[in-house]
């Protein structure tokens, strides 16, 4: 110690600048080397910054790996990440971007340059580090079902032609880069005041053929006295070839009989099953009506046919319903049994895209409206039970869509005649007691409708069956508040002013759908 003193003294009593040129130095390094923590400190803290922004850039683009290539995945990842740089004074590059389809991954990997305070005073200005990130979530499989108006002012403004090209874009965005872990299924359901459910299924188990369920006989008679009511069955497909024509595929709403709370077996999935008739579906058979009389729209044979006595001193109804008229010797005309069955069938769940292409060309408008019959079998076909069974168990991994379109609202027509109606409808007439009853007016009749639509939206949204809406042109109050109602949201709801807006409007479903395809 006592020799240390010395040396301090004469260190202090030095003027030539060598020990002040020394000690600045070591100042200098000594700041650096304490000041490397502070550094150090700084730069684990921006790599927490960056990696925590980099994570969630690679949640939000990992969706889009169906739909985007890795050159525009890069792209939108600088995007996002530069908000992140400008906010922190930072300077980040997006090097890479890999995604693999099948395992449902994305791979983003960033270059960060971090500035250094204190070792730069030892010449040291920044460092490099580089930061990846990787998210990985399985592929939902998907089913989705095309609910399309083919009514007949769908042929006004080019809005069939717009509807197709739509349809036709948002198919092959939905059937892209289709893989066995991926898979989607896609079906179709034109309606007008009735679906055709595909005249090759006359024989299907779900078909009630004999007309033994309670509705198969409305409005048909044997023996010219409406006083006593007939309770034989009517099979539907033998008057068909009776008279000569074949019967196109329309089958008639279901009874509304309950199944349960906020159920009907017109507007849920029951499955149709030989021991309870009710509970299958019969073939449509529009009546002949009363001859020369302009009350009644649909009169397509005479009342008389060679099998068949006289008029006289019958009722318009006992007319009307008289089955002896329905003979080979009696030849149709005008609109006939068939009336307002749309040309096009339901297409059932399939992985095959052109088949949907196909079928969304082979549309044709024609006829009224029936949302409540376009939204019911849209259900049933992504239902896993018959009558269409294509359709996977209702399951998480399972996602199931349905998109309806219309242009119109429900659409009936109410008469003071026998009837209660001027057009046969999905439900018979109100005189059936199916749907309303006579006296009732068009507006509550297509109320009626609606409640139906509505209970067959939310009986299917209770299956997690994902429900968009599109109204085009924008329809009336009423029918947008249903449209509203019957979308899984009001953010799942579109109301396009002109039809040229109907492929933007399929296209962001589309989008918003491939997205959800990919879940964690």
């Amino acid at each position: 110690m006592r020799g240390f003193r010395p040396l301090l003294k004469k260190f202090a009593r030095n003027e030539d600048g060598y020990f002040a040129a020394l000690f600045g130095l070591l100042a200098v390094s000594l700041t650096a080397t304490a000041g490397a923590v502070v550094d150090y400190v700084n730069v684990q803290n921006t790599r927490a910054i960056v990696q925590q922004a980099l994570d969630t850039t690679t949640l939000a683009l990992q969706p889009l790996i169906l739909t985007k290539t890795e050159a525009q995945l890069k792209s939108q990842a600088q995007d996002l990440i530069n908000q992140i740089a400008a906010v922190n004074g930072l300077t980040i590059t997006i090097e890479t971007a890999d995604e693999d389809e099948s395992a449902g991954i994305l791979f983003l990997q960033a270059k960060i340059d971090i500035p250094l305070y204190f070792v730069s005073l030892v010449g040291i200005d920044n460092i490099t580090a580089r930061i990846a990130s990787q998210v990985t979530k399985k592929a939902t499989h998907q089913e989705i079902v095309l609910v399309l108006d083919n009514s007949g002012s769908m042929a006004d403004y080019s809005r069939m032609t717009n509807l197709k090209t739509a349809a036709i874009n948002a198919t092959n965005t939905l059937m892209a880069n289709v893989s066995a872990t991926t898979d989607v299924k896609m079906g179709v359901v034109p309606f007008t005041s009735y679906v055709n459910v595909g005249k090759h299924n006359n024989a299907a188990a779900w078909m009630d053929v004999a007309g033994q369920n309670d509705i198969g006989n409305d409005n048909f008679d044997s023996d010219d006295d409406e006083s006593t009511p007939y309770t034989g069955p009517v099979n539907r497909l033998s008057l068909y070839n009776q008279i000569g024509i074949d019967w196109m595929g329309c089958v008639e709403a279901r009874a509304h009989y309950s199944t349960g709370t906020g159920k009907h077996l017109d507007t849920d999935d029951t499955t149709p099953t030989a021991s309870n008739k009710n509970t299958q579906f019969t073939p449509l058979f529009m009546p002949d009506e009363r001859s020369n009389d302009a009350n009644y729209a649909n009169s397509y044979m005479s009342d008389t046919a060679n099998s068949c006595p006289s008029v006289n001193g019958l009722s318009t109804r006992e007319r009307q319903e008289r089955l002896c008229k329905y003979s080979p010797q009696n030849t149709a005309y005008g609109s006939g049994p068939n009336d307002d069955c749309p040309a096009t069938e339901i297409l059932p769940l399939t992985d095959t895209k052109q088949d949907v292409i196909d079928q969304i060309n082979a549309m044709s408008a024609s006829g009224g409206t029936n949302i409540h019959q376009g939204t019911i079998w849209g259900f049933r076909v992504l239902s896993p039970t018959q009558p269409f069974n294509e359709g996977g168990a209702y399951d998480d991994d399972l996602s199931k869509v349905m998109i309806i379109m219309t242009d119109g609202e429900n659409t009936t027509s109410a008469s003071n005649n026998i009837n209660g109606a001027y057009w046969y409808s999905a439900y018979g007439y109100p005189w059936n007691g199916r749907l309303g009853a006579v006296g009732w007016t068009t507006s509550q009749l297509e109320a009626e409708m609606d409640n139906r639509t509505l209970e067959s939206c939310a009986n299917a949204k209770a299956e997690d069956i994902t429900v968009y809406t599109i109204g085009l042109s924008p329809p009336n109050n009423s029918t947008r508040t249903m449209l509203e109602t019957c979308a899984t949201s009001s953010g799942h709801a579109y109301f396009p002013s002109v039809p040229s807006e109907l492929d933007a409007v399929f296209q962001a479903i589309a989008n918003e759908i491939v997205a959800a395809r990919i879940t964690q």
